[in-house]
């Protein structure tokens, strides 16, 4: 059932938004109107103190903030969210993938750029998307419901070895060969799990009993492998760096913000070695200790900054 409001706590809200803001303040008043592209729009909260920081300079609101998102409650949230901004020209919110942002930008210049990769709170609150293993939810993952395969249907299906390479590949799982035994194993005898909660505790039976509840849940690199693969989170974000990345601005900012190394490791790799980029730190930046106390999902956040030269 779709909530009326987000529960989702926007990470490194201040740094992002003043950072991106700032690129739209040092633009030439005879700059044509743009937008700031919000990739990942989820619960709304970075486009909102962007905005907030706009009005603070009205001259600016002749730009707007372009939100896209592939979830469709996300999408219906931020559209009564934002409706008297949409109204006014500020805010546009599209239903779309990130990877096809210019879809949606046509020929206006991009003068910032948020990616936030990380799954929304809002997802993995819910007791029926699959995201999280708290809760009876049906197995499927999708961010967008009504595209591609579930995770229900992709395990009805897989392969062993292809299965057991999937969780080593996105979900680094030492144990990914005796997790993908075990899953295919009961597909044979009809057993295989009909909800999150039923497949984290079969693959919880794969680990030594000592390592079951130590740390975090055995379920949880499996996950992350399972998600990240319906959803094709890798192959978007190579189709993003490669196609919308290049088409900001001359002195437009991006920001993005990472939740794990195969992310991470491709934004760094892009910005470092790509000439189109200035960086103004080298560095990721991370949430404050009060902030992971505040919000403990924002213990593995790193936010990398860039300047489209």
């Amino acid at each position: 059932m779709l909530t009326k409001t987000s529960r989702h706590i926007p990470i490194l809200l201040e740094p992002i938004s003043d950072f991106l803001v700032e690129g739209l303040r040092n633009l030439p008043e005879s700059a044509p109107k743009g937008v700031i592209l919000d990739c990942t729009l989820g619960g709304g909260g970075h486009s909102a103190s962007i905005l907030a920081k706009m009005k603070a300079h009205p001259t600016l609101l002749k730009h707007c903030v372009m939100g896209l998102d592939r979830d469709p409650e996300a999408v219906a949230r931020n559209r009564a969210k934002f409706s008297e901004e949409i109204s006014k020209g500020q805010v546009e919110v599209v239903y779309s993938a990130f990877s096809d942002a210019l879809k949606a930008v046509g020929d206006r210049p991009i003068y910032g750029l948020l990616a936030d990769l990380g799954v929304s709170s809002d997802q993995i609150d819910s007791e029926t998307r699959g995201f999280s293993f708290r809760f009876e939810g049906v197995l499927d993952m999708r961010m967008n419901p009504a595209a591609g395969e579930s995770v229900a249907e992709l395990l009805s299906e897989i392969h062993e070895t292809a299965l057991a390479d999937m969780i080593w590949k996105y979900g680094e799982d030492r144990f990914s060969r005796k997790i993908a035994r075990k899953i295919v194993d009961l597909r044979s005898r009809g057993a295989l799990p009909k909800t999150s909660a039923e497949l984290a505790e079969a693959i919880a039976t794969v680990f030594p009993p000592a390592q079951r509840y130590k740390g975090i849940h055995p379920a949880t690199r499996t996950f992350q492998a399972l998600r990240i693969y319906v959803n094709d989170e890798l192959g978007e974000l190579e189709k993003l760096i490669r196609e919308v990345f290049p088409r900001v601005a001359q002195g437009g900012h991006l920001a993005v913000l990472a939740f794990h190394s195969l992310e991470d490791r491709l934004v760094k790799e892009a910005f470092r070695t790509h000439e189109l980029y200035d960086l103004p730190s080298r560095k990721a930046i991370q949430a404050s200790d009060q902030e992971v106390e505040q919000n403990p999902r924002s213990r593995s956040a790193k936010l990398r900054f860039a300047i489209r030269k």
